[in-house]
C-alpha cells in the first residue's frame, strides 16, 4: 500500500461527537477537585487530561510502569495507600480491564474518606479493545459495585450512546472481511472517520430514558456515606 495514500487517509479529520455527555464528569471535577486529595486510578496515557483544569492535582497511579507522568505503580485490586487517604478517586475506562472489579471497588471504598467521591466511567456496549479486557457494566451493575448503603449517587447517566457503539462495531466488524495487513490499516484509517458519523444518531434520543438500553458507556459519581 502506498505510504502517501495511508498518510492522506490519516489526515482526514474525524468528526467530533455531537455531545460530550460524559463532560459532566470533567465539569464536576473542575468545580470540586481543586485543593482536594485526588487519585487518578488507571491514569494510562492521559487521553482526557486536557479536559481537567490545571488546578486539579492528582496522584497518578497505573499498573503499567511506562505510563507517562506516573507517580505510583500499583494494582487497583491492592492499592498502596492507607485507609481514607483521598477525597476523590477518579477512574475512567479502567474497571473493565481489572480481573476482579468488585475487589477494586472495595479498595476504592477503603481509600476514600467519608464524604469523599468516586468519579467513574465504564463501558457497556463496546468492542473488545485490549488483551486485558474482561468486563462490561450496566448502570445497575455500577450500583452493585457501589451500593446505596455505602454510596449516595450524585450523578448517573449515559456517557455515550448506541451511535458511539455502532461507530466502533462497524469498523472492527468490517475489518474481518478485509484481507491483508495494509488493507486493514487503510480500512481503519478511512472508515473510523466515516463510521464516526454514527454518533450523530444519538442526538435525537439524547434525553430518552430508554437510551440506557443501548448505551456505549455509563458515567457515575457517588459520595461515600
Amino acid at each position: 500500500m502506498k505510504a502517501w495514500l495511508l498518510k492522506a487517509c490519516a489526515a482526514i479529520p474525524a468528526p467530533r461527537t455531537t455531545r460530550w455527555r460524559d463532560r459532566a464528569l470533567f465539569d464536576w471535577m473542575n468545580a470540586n477537585a481543586p485543593g482536594r486529595r485526588v487519585l487518578n486510578l488507571g491514569s494510562g496515557i492521559g487521553a482526557s487530561d486536557g479536559l481537567l483544569s490545571a488546578a486539579v492535582r492528582a496522584v497518578r497511579l497505573d499498573i503499567n510502569p511506562r505510563a507517562p507522568g506516573l507517580d505510583v505503580v500499583g494494582d487497583a485490586q491492592r492499592l498502596p495507600f492507607q485507609d481514607e487517604t483521598f477525597d476523590i478517586v477518579y477512574c475512567l475506562a479502567v474497571l473493565e480491564h481489572v480481573r476482579r472489579p468488585w475487589v477494586a471497588a472495595a479498595e476504592i471504598r477503603r481509600v476514600l474518606r467519608r464524604g469523599g467521591h468516586v468519579v467513574l466511567c465504564v463501558p457497556f456496549l463496546y468492542v473488545i479493545h485490549d488483551e486485558h479486557d474482561y468486563f462490561r457494566f450496566t448502570d445497575r451493575g455500577i450500583r452493585s459495585l457501589f451500593d446505596e448503603e455505602e454510596f449516595e449517587p450524585v450523578l448517573e447517566q449515559v456517557a455515550a450512546g448506541g451511535g458511539s457503539f455502532l461507530s466502533s462495531f462497524l469498523v472492527v466488524y468490517g475489518r474481518l472481511f478485509v484481507p491483508g495487513r495494509h488493507f486493514k490499516t487503510l480500512w481503519d484509517l478511512t472508515f473510523s472517520r466515516i463510521f464516526s458519523l454514527c454518533r450523530f444518531l444519538d442526538a435525537p434520543v439524547d434525553r430518552s430514558t430508554e437510551q440506557r438500553l443501548t448505551a456505549s458507556s455509563f458515567a457515575y459519581i457517588g459520595r461515600k456515606r
